[in-house]
Order: structure tokens, then sequence, then C-alpha cells
């Protein structure tokens, strides 16, 4: 399978790496990359906040190593453009070194206004005197950080968040915001812009340091374009995704675009799998049949569209018989939504996954019936490749068993920890949704709705990424292309409906809508621009 490539997301270490092989392989040194991210910044700062530096005094707080270097380097960009700046530096002038500190005696020599904090009180007395307004740049700490932030550190955050300006701009990350996990260490600047240098780093989508970062906007440094399709962890972007909606065959028959398999609700649960049938539908699947257990039937079959098929799920003792016909007949099937955890769910779990050869997406209650009845083997004996789980935090914590905790602290080695386990593809679901697949590559989709986290979101998605398995699209890509087109139906409904107000089946009527979307797109291919708007 050919891979997306989408924009590259970095670790903190990869970045160090790519900065050091810029160096090695391709003299680059850290002077130039420091010097185009200076002018890169510059140009989307005053882009945002042409009055900074005018009507506003730029202040500058710089801390240590290259992201003080970078700062200074800011500094000296917007005093030639004679903007009103004043840097304040809370590392000792002698302990700067390399470049970072070339570009400090410059500063010195321009005759900048450079004020080292070595206390609280220093920055305390210069805001009780001062009126402002201020625009203020966070270049206090890097996307390395790895214990609490502490001291003058600490103090000077705590300080700036308190000041409750409307412009506050980090340089490549808020500090106090891991760049790998997002977590926040202690404390962290609150941020209205943040200006990622390079790559953009996970740290900038997952929660909670995301909801510190304001807007994100990535700038090229002028790194050689062969980093951008290396790495294995990626954002979805449109104009990637937007390739994999092929052209249909306007001769073709019901039969032609597949026939989709979904199995669940159960008492007082009917409506998830009636949504998930219906979102299914809109994908553009020829066939969908529901089945759902014999006493629930009558019910659920006056919820669900006129066109969709439907059988009962027969038990007799230890025996169960949910098909006319043999498994294989259907080209994909969706099991889970709404189908309750009990033993007679666990012979149908048993039986799919051990008999049925085609992709399979499970989601919700099977995959509680699969860590509660310890069904791991027989997910792993699935053919690679062929099986799609589609856990929240819960679910996945249960499947690990660990702690939601734990998944929420580091959702990454989760996704990897699952794709492994499973050796199926693996979508953790939340405002940053993670998609690991199992040759080890991981991709995320940031299209963070407040209105999504809504009463049959998750069967929605599910019976989409079902319907384009139904057409027999790469399993990993019709996974993508559900989870994207999923979250633009959802944008589409907040706009509509409001973001308090939509409901799954607004997501269900804006499907349409999001394929025209993603289909119509213009958006070139991803980081040619020296500038990257992210969501």
């Amino acid at each position: 399978m050919a891979f997306l490539t989408g924009i590259r997301i970095c670790s903190s270490q990869e970045m160090r790496e790519i900065d050091q092989i810029a160096e090695r392989e391709y003299n680059i040194d850290t002077q130039i990359l420091m010097e185009n991210a200076g002018k890169s910044f510059l140009q989307v700062l005053l882009d945002k906040y042409p009055h900074a530096g005018r009507t506003t005094e730029i202040l500058i707080f710089a801390g240590k190593g290259n992201n003080a270097g970078d700062s200074f380097t800011l500094a000296r960009h917007l005093l030639c453009l004679e903007r009103r700046v004043r840097i304040f530096h809370l590392n000792p002038s002698n302990k700067y070194v390399g470049v970072t500190q070339k570009n400090f005696e410059i500063l010195k020599h321009m005759r900048a206004k450079l004020t080292f904090i070595e206390t609280i009180s220093d920055l305390e007395s210069f805001f009780k005197s001062s009126i402002g307004p201020f625009t203020i740049v966070d270049g206090i700490l890097g996307t390395g950080l790895k214990g609490n932030v502490d001291g003058i550190f600490y103090d000077v955050i705590e300080m700036i968040n308190k000041q409750k300006y409307n412009e506050v701009v980090s340089i490549d990350i808020p500090s106090g915001v891991n760049g790998d996990t997002g977590q926040i260490h202690g404390t962290s600047i609150l941020a209205t812009l943040t200006i990622s240098l390079g790559f953009p780093k996970l740290g900038h989508f997952l929660p909670p340091g995301a909801a510190r970062r304001g807007d994100l906007v990535n700038v090229d440094i002028s790194l050689p374009p062969k980093f951008r399709k290396e790495g294995d962890q990626f954002l979805l972007t449109k104009a990637p995704l937007s390739v994999l909606i092929k052209e249909r065959d306007r001769y073709g028959h019901k039969n032609s675009f597949g026939h989709t398999l979904l199995i669940g609700g159960s008492a007082g649960r009917l409506g998830a799998i009636a949504m998930a049938a219906q979102a299914c539908h809109r994908m553009g699947t020829g066939l969908v049949t529901v089945a759902t257990w014999e006493d629930c039937f009558q019910t659920l079959f006056t919820k669900l569209p006129v066109e969709t098929m439907s059988i009962p799920i027969k038990v007799t003792e230890n025996e169960i018989e949910f098909y006319k016909r043999n498994l294989d007949f259907y080209t994909s099937i969706v099991v889970g939504p709404g189908l309750g955890v009990s033993d007679q769910g666990k012979l149908i779990i048993r039986e799919l996954l051990k008999t049925y050869r085609g992709p399979m997406v499970i989601d919700a209650d099977a995959l509680n019936i699969i860590s509660e009845y310890k069904l791991d083997e027989f997910l792993r004996d699935r053919q690679q490749g062929t099986t799609v789980l589609t856990p929240h935090p819960g679910e996945m914590a249960r499947f690990l068993g660990i702690t939601r905790e734990e998944i929420q602290a580091n959702p990454i080695q989760a996704v990897k920890q699952a794709v492994s386990k499973a050796h199926a593809t693996v979508v953790l679901k939340g405002a940053a949704t993670l998609i690991g697949s199992p040759e080890d590559r991981l991709y995320l989709n940031h299209y963070p709705n407040d209105g999504m986290a809504t009463a049959g979101s998750g069967d929605v998605l599910a019976g989409m990424i079902g319907g384009l398995l139904g057409q027999k699209m790469d399993v990993f890509q019709a996974t993508l292309l559900g989870i994207f087109l999923h979250s633009l139906a959802g944008g589409l409904a907040a706009k509509n409906f409001g973001h308090r107000s939509m409901t799954a089946p607004d997501i269900i009527d804006n499907i349409s809508h999001a394929f025209k979307e993603l289909k119509s797109t213009s958006e070139t291919a991803s980081f040619v621009e020296s500038c990257t708007k992210l969501h």
C-alpha cells in the first residue's frame, strides 16, 4: 500500500536529529536555521498582529539555548523594522554560548532594551510602572521540556498569564507544554498564537497542552524537502485524502458497490446500530444489512431506512445463527454499536473472528466483549491488516488492561501497544484522533469540535468506515478517509446547528456535503508554502 504523506509531525528528539543532519550532510548550520526561523516568525507575527511594536510594545521573554537564540534573532529583525521591542532574558548573559551568544551580542551593539530577570520582583516592578498595551513573545522554554517548570521560569510564566493580554505568541510551543505528550509540567504559557518551526510537534495537538497554544501556524526554516516524507507520524490534511475519493462506475449496479453487514443493537440501545447503518448508506455502499437480537428485531425494523435489509439473531443454547448466507458473502462487517456485553454476544464475536475473512470494524461493545471474555487470541489470528478497532479511551484502557489515566498520559504508546496486541488498525477516538497501522505508521486527525462529543457520534464513524471497506477500499486508507470525512461532516453540522445543538444524525446529514468539500478541495500539497495554518 502506498502511504499518504500528510504533514510530518516530529518528536522533540527527531527535530534535534534533523537539525544535526542538516548541518552534517547539507552544511546548513544552526545560525542559518535560526536566521530563517526569525524571519519566518516575524512574517507570521506581523501578519497576525500588524500593529505590534507600533500601538503596542513587544515584550520578548528569552530563556535558554536555541529558544533564546530564536528570541534574540526575532528581536533584531523587529528592531530593524523600527518596532518597539523590549527583551527580558531569564539566563545571565555570560551563560549564553555559540550562535545564541552571538545574537545576544548583536542586540547589545544595537543598544536594544535588554533586562535580566533574576527575581520575579524585577518583572512585577515593570508591569506596575508600565501602562502597555503589550504584545508578548514567549521564548522561555522549548519542546524538549522534561521535568516540572520551577524557579524563575515558573514565576515568569505565571506572571505573564496573570496579565491577561490578548496577544501572547509562543515560539515553537507554549513554554511548559511537553512537545511529545502535550502534558503541562506544572504551569504553561496560555498563548493566543503558536508559531512552530520546521515541523509541528505532537504536543501541539494532544490535550491538555493543545488547549494552551491558540492558533497554530507552522513555518518553513529551509530544511531540505526529503525530511517532509521521512518519519512515521503525520497529520491528516485534505490534499492527500481527496485523491482517495475515486470516480464510481456509472454503469455499475448495487452489487458493484459492496454489501456491508452491521451487527448490534439491544433493548433500549437500538439507535446506535440504526445510526451506523444510515451512515453506511451515505458512504455509497451498494447494499446494507443489519442484524440484531430476535427480541429487538421488530422494533429495530421501524428505525431503519427503508432501503436497509435486516435479519434477526437467533440464539439456541450454545449455538447462534445471525446470517442467511455464508459470512464471506459480505464485503465488510461492522460489529458492536449497541450490542451489549453478554454470553450471547461472546458467541457472536468469537464466531466472527474465527470465520469471517473480510475487513471488519470492531466498535463499542464488541471491543468490551473481547476485553471481558479474553478473546485476544482470536483477534490476533485474523489476517493482519483486515481489522479496524475504534475504541474511545475507556474502551482502550479495558482492552490493554491499564487505566484511563495512563491512556491519556501517553496515547501514542497506547495506540502502538494496541496495534501490536491486535495486529490491527487502531483508532483512538478523541478531539485529536490517533490512527495506528500494523506497518508502524501513525496518523493524527486534529479537528477539535466539542459538538461531536454527543451520543452516537462514534456509531456514525463505525458505519462510515464500514461503508468504505464494503466498497473494497484498502483497509487503512478507508479508515483514514472515513475519519476525516466524519470530522468534516461534524464541522459542517456545527456550522449549521451550533456546537451545543448538533446531534449525531446531523453528522449523517452532512456526509454528502463533506464528500463534496473534500473532493473539490484546492489545497496544494502539504508544506509547499512557507507557512501552513493548522487546525
